[in-house]
């Protein structure tokens, strides 16, 4: 299974028929039948051909393909009566073996081959079984997208077998071809040519089998050549996976492979012609991938082969370098603008923070990428810098050309966020999702990322924590730091003020640190003063239904140079539960609730608990009581430790009418392994029945 790459997607393109509109970019609508399209040109029968440039969408006539959906599948011929009939077997077979399934992959199947002037094609054949109605959508049709210039993509083949033995075969009036402009959001997409294919008849229980080719005839670097597989499925099993690459003689293969169950099948078969090698892969009845709460992503657990044509990542550095180094020398006015800005900072600390705060708040996240040059090489500074926005290789770059303004060394770093895959830097690649910037900030190396707008310096957002990092100008791979707990932490300050009736005033205050600190910075700052109010109300009334808020505020949600804080206060008439004459306490938000240890819900885990940063949880209560309450019963202290996390909590008498009770949560490591579940699993649970526990006092009053 070949998986989208971040910065090439590959499209499926095939001969089109029955057009109703052509739309131009300039808002001319053409009307016409479409014969062929190629990278350059859309060719109409009757009429001549426009370049493909020019073309911003083709619609395709909607009664045409309403009367081809209502035909019947024509008489299949026997090679189509066969491959229907024996695919159908396979599945009763395999749907013995795995009831309850999504569907069946009965066949994936790649094949990479690369020319000696450095193209290269990719043939796919799939053939999938979907056994439920969520998967008519996403195994039903196809939808891919290609770079314009670079790629031209058929369907080779696109049949449907249904249970009644009918095959529908490749209609190609109803090929749908548009070219977006955006990917949704602040992320937009230009010079792509999107091709939408909706299988007929597909139906529960319906086989499709398709095959396609894609030729990259103009790659953007020759000497570039990275292919990929995975061999494993979230929705069934795979009956035979596998994939070959096929390169000229004499040129070097390199590979990767993850997650092989046997060591024999890692290895690939090798064959000889007499111009080329091939490397073979192939993994049979590879059971499904069974999805688990808070687990890594689909390549770090499925089996999974990178392969690329040489050995180190040295071509790519001084590829990205080069690009890098021109894009962020700062113009004079940036120069002008930058001392300017930084002018009363005292420290390196200040006029790095100065810096760093302006890109963030100044400069709006907005992606607009043409291809691998604005992707990996991104916009050059001062472009950025005047048009006052850029993604996060843009806005990385503006940042660099900043900092070397103020005499402070830093490079842009590739990585991938910690919600994907890892990276496996045993094989050069140029998958990356993000970039962010590594600065030598006073002595110490410091990562930045730019693109949040509510991290105060120097704090980043915790997808960015305990990832490896592409050094661009340092040529090195390095590691983003997890913070220690309390750097990334919850610090809940609470004060209970309780009448000798059993009425309780609350007061609380939060604070936050790391990226805890700047993703509450995000959600206050976006939402509404009305909104902001219902929040506060909602924390009360889980305390108490019947609790009313007395007030609250918010601290610096707009002003990330200073720390963000929380506070409320709320009153609840009668809140203690009773029991003759004694009155029994629950500690607000002392309990740890079901709803936070959601990954420990299995009685045992196949994958590791992934977490996206380190965490640290710190309560403090300080409880005031009337003279007529007598303490009964208190929380005794605790202390909980595993190699993971560690609890500690406690309830004491300070003195006569106060008790003070603490809570620690500490979790420093950002990975579980599925090895050591079991114990974290028993640990968690330690500590949330002890997190239960109330205060017990006497009412001396009570009659």
């Amino acid at each position: 299974m070949r998986l989208a790459a971040t910065l090439s997607i590959l499209i499926f393109l095939a001969p089109v028929s029955g057009a109703e509109t052509i739309k131009l970019r300039s808002g001319e609508e053409i009307p016409g039948k479409v014969l062929s399209i190629d990278a350059a040109s859309v060719t109409l029968e009757n009429a001549p051909a426009l370049e493909r440039a020019a073309v911003s969408e083709i619609q395709f006539a909607a009664e045409a393909a309403k009367a081809t959906a209502k035909t019947k599948a024509a008489e299949p011929s026997p090679e189509q009566k066969k491959a229907a009939a024996d695919a159908f077997a396979l599945a009763n077979e395999t749907a013995a073996k795995y009831p309850g399934m999504n569907g069946i992959v009965l066949l994936d199947h790649g094949e990479y081959v690369l020319k000696p002037d450095g193209t290269y094609t990719y043939r796919n054949h799939q053939v999938r079984q979907i056994l439920k109605e969520s998967l008519k959508q996403a195994w039903g049709q196809i939808i891919v997208c290609a770079e314009e210039g670079r790629e031209r993509v058929k369907i080779l083949k696109a049949d449907v077998y249904s249970p009644d033995g009918s095959v529908t075969a490749l209609n190609a009036s109803l090929i749908k071809i548009s070219k977006p402009q955006s990917g949704g959001g602040d992320f937009f997409v230009s010079g792509h040519i999107c091709t939408q294919y909706g299988m007929p008849n597909v139906q529960v229980g319906s086989i499709v089998d398709y095959e396609t080719e894609s030729e990259t005839y103009n790659p953007f670097r020759k000497d570039f050549f990275f292919p990929g597989w995975g061999f494993q499925d979230s929705e069934g099993p795979v009956r035979v996976s596998e994939v070959s690459v096929t390169v000229p003689d004499g040129t070097e293969f390199h590979y990767a492979v993850r997650n092989f169950q046997d060591p024999k099948t890692a290895e690939p078969a090798v064959s000889r012609s007499t111009d080329a090698v091939t490397y073979y892969w192939k993994l049979e009845n590879v059971p499904p991938i069974v999805g688990e709460p808070a687990m890594p992503s689909y390549e770090d657990v499925a089996p999974f082969m990178r392969g690329a044509v040489f050995k180190d990542w040295d071509r790519i550095f001084d590829w990205a370098g080069a690009m890098h180094k021109e894009r962020t020398k700062a113009s004079p006015e940036l120069e002008k603008f930058t001392l300017d800005l930084i002018k009363d900072a005292k420290t390196e600390e200040e006029k790095a923070a100065k810096i760093y705060h302006y890109v963030q708040k100044e400069i709006r996240y907005i992606a607009v990428k043409v291809g691998v040059a604005s992707g990996w090489g991104g916009y050059d500074a001062n472009l950025t810098w005047k048009r006052r926005y850029g993604c996060c290789i843009d806005k990385a770059l503006l940042l660099t050309a900043m900092f070397n303004v103020a005499g402070i060394k830093s490079s842009p770093v590739f990585i991938n966020t910690n919600n994907m895959q890892e990276i496996d830097f045993r094989i050069p690649q140029v998958y990356f999702d993000h970039a962010i910037t590594l600065a030598e900030v006073a002595g110490k190396k410091t990562f930045l990322d730019s693109t949040g707008y509510d991290y105060r310096f120097p704090q980043i957002a915790s997808f960015d924590y305990g990832v490896k990092a592409l050094n661009i100008f340092g040529k090195t791979i390095e590691e983003v730091p997890v913070p220690e707990p309390k750097e990334n932490g919850s610090f809940y300050d609470y004060k209970l003020e309780v009448s000798p009736g059993g009425a309780v005033t609350v007061a609380e205050t939060m604070r936050y640190s790391g990226s805890r600190e700047g993703g509450l910075r995000g959600y206050y700052r976006s939402i509404k003063k009305e909104e902001q109010k219902r929040a506060f109300q909602s924390f009360a009334k889980s305390v108490a239904p019947s609790a009313q808020l007395v007030s609250y505020e918010v601290n610096n949600a707009e002003n990330i140079e200073e720390p963000f804080t929380l506070a409320l206060k709320y009153s609840i008439a009668d809140y203690p539960q009773k029991a003759g004459n004694i009155r029994i306490f629950k500690l607000p938000d002392f309990e740890i609730a079901a709803g936070r240890i959601g990954e420990i819900s299995q009685d045992r885990r196949v994958y590791p608990i992934e977490y996206d940063a380190s965490m640290g949880r710190y309560y403090s209560y300080e409880i005031t009581v009337p003279a007529n309450y007598e303490a009964v019963s208190l929380p005794e202290k605790i202390s909980l430790s595993s190699p993971y996390a560690s609890y500690s909590a406690g309830c004491r008498t300070a003195k006569k009418g106060r008790v003070l009770c603490e809570a620690s949560w500490e979790r420093p490591k950002r990975i579980i392994a599925a090895a050591d579940y079991a114990a974290y699993k028993e640990f968690i649970e330690k500590a949330a029945s002890y997190s239960k526990k109330q205060l017990f006092f006497k009412d001396t009053a009570a009659k």
